[in-house]
């Protein structure tokens, strides 16, 4: 069996000045080898980041689903309350209607009837009336109070009514007996529908009453001298 040994060959060939020998390939691979872990590294980053925005996902529906069942329960507590406010505006509905009809039934009540119930209004405690008198729109009324002062409160309240006007207080006398009171008189016009309105009456009356006819004055005559 014949050996030959390629080294000892290459060497003496190098040593002679000749070309030198084919040199020895590393069994774990060259240059030219695929970067294994960069890839492994790349895969792992993409796996992570996959498993992150499937985790935020999935925490973002849950909560999304824990405030849907949070606003069903709380408009389930409104419901009945959406019944009682449908319920209590069909009550005051109703409420108003009467008062309309109410309403228009006081504006159905003769001249007396709205009068009185004005002078039961402007009348303050501790005075009384004892007499009323009515002329058209002329009123007259005779009455007695503990105090003066009761009397000029009850001044106060017909000057500030809307309805009457031309208020005058009369003489006041102060009474004796048990108790000691005084007398008055106050006179006023009534007005049903208010003073704003009565002027209102008589001015657009004014304005339909026709011009009065202008005055025609006689010609002075001049007599003519003598001849």
């Amino acid at each position: 069996m014949i050996r030959i040994n390629l080294l000892t060959e290459g060497r003496g060939a190098k040593k002679a000045g000749g070309l030198p020998g084919p040199r020895p390939v590393a069994a774990t691979g060259g240059e030219g080898a695929p970067p294994w872990p960069l890839y492994i590294a790349i895969l792992a980053i993409f796996v992570i980041g996959v498993l992150a925005y499937g985790g935020w996902l999935w925490m973002r529906n849950h909560t999304l689903a824990a405030t849907i069942a949070s606003q069903e329960i709380e408009l389930k507590k409104y419901e009945g309350a959406r019944e009682k406010v449908a319920e209590l505006e069909q009550r005051k509905t109703e409420y108003t209607a009467k008062l309309d009809q109410i309403k228009q039934l006081k504006d159905q009540q003769s001249v007396p009837v709205k009068l009185m119930n004005r002078l039961v209004e402007v009348l303050p405690e501790g005075a009384w009336y004892t007499g009323v008198r009515q002329a058209g729109q002329a009123i007259s009324i005779d009455g007695r109070a503990k105090s003066i002062k009761t009397i000029s409160t009850l001044y106060d309240n017909v000057v500030a009514t809307s309805e009457f006007g031309d208020v005058q207080l009369g003489d006041v006398t102060q009474q004796g007996g048990a108790e000691e009171t005084y007398a008055y008189r106050l006179a006023f016009n009534y007005y049903p529908g208010g003073k704003a309105k009565a002027a209102e009456a008589a001015a657009a009356a004014a304005a339909a009453a026709p011009a009065p006819a202008p005055v025609r004055r006689p010609k002075k005559v001049v007599d003519s001298p003598a001849d």
